[in-house]
């Protein structure tokens, strides 16, 4: 990873250069999406002097957001266009878009996002660090879906649910981080969470998973951790149906 030309190594690092100006997208936004944005803007941004030229055509013309004759397409160019100008009159119609029922509206969380981040930057006259995935996060904080999984495959009696849930929680709250909520299915619990960036995750859920098996052995040792999406409960019987039980995955 780098940042104006220096080369980061670890998390550690990142957050001292970013000091206050670390960013976290805070919505849920399709990893697709996300992906397919950034393309966009990275396409679009090589052809400097075309840039430009939309540039000034979206800043004339923004009030072509909100009109139902404009294609999604031309929407779309220019929610990332729109985005990377340093105007507060820019950030207050993307703000505006995002809050509308929209097919575009995890496209215009991303561009709200850029264009709140450009204009902290130009008051700090720090470009500081983007940082997003699937699942978003909350202020500094990730978010993360997990499933823990039954040794056996029926449902957990009350006691050990009891279990799960105040030692999933004492450890995440002693990792500075917060629980979502936590569900209990037939074969599995799954649970959604926020830690912080440097959070050693596998220490983390062997730790709650060992002291859960001191009270009967009821979870095994492996398990899912990700932050691009919540899994449904087809992907899970998926990955339950195959000959060997999941490892962690991100």
């Amino acid at each position: 990873m780098e940042k104006q030309g220096k080369k980061i190594e670890d998390i550690d690092q990142l957050l001292a250069m970013a000091g206050s100006n670390l960013n976290i997208l805070e919505e849920e936004v399709d990893i697709k999406v996300q992906k397919e944005y950034f393309e966009m803007l990275n396409s679009l941004a090589r052809e400097t002097k075309n840039y430009q030229a939309l540039s000034k055509q979206y800043l004339e013309n923004i009030n072509d957001l909100f009109d139902e004759n404009i294609t999604l397409e031309i929407k779309k160019r220019m929610l990332v266009v729109l985005a990377t100008l340093d105007e507060v009159t820019v950030y207050r119609a993307i703000e505006n878009f995002s809050k509308q029922a929209s097919p575009l509206q995890k496209w215009s969380i991303i561009a709200l996002q850029q264009s709140r981040i450009l204009l902290q930057s130009t008051l700090l006259d720090d470009p500081g660090i983007f940082i997003s995935t699937g699942l978003g996060g909350h202020g500094l904080l990730l978010r993360y879906f997990c499933v823990f999984f039954y040794k056996i495959p029926e449902h957990l009696p009350a006691y050990q649910q009891n279990i799960l849930k105040n030692e999933t929680e004492a450890a995440i709250h002693k990792a500075k981080g917060q629980v979502e909520f936590m569900e209990f299915k037939k074969e599995y619990a799954t649970t959604l969470l926020l830690l912080p960036l440097t959070t050693e995750l596998r220490s983390l859920f062997t730790g709650i998973i060992d002291e859960c098996n001191e009270f009967g052995h009821f979870l095994h040792e492996n398990m899912i951790i990700t932050n691009v999406k919540k899994l449904s409960e087809e992907e899970i019987h998926q990955l339950l149906s195959n000959k060997n039980k999941p490892t962690s995955i991100s």
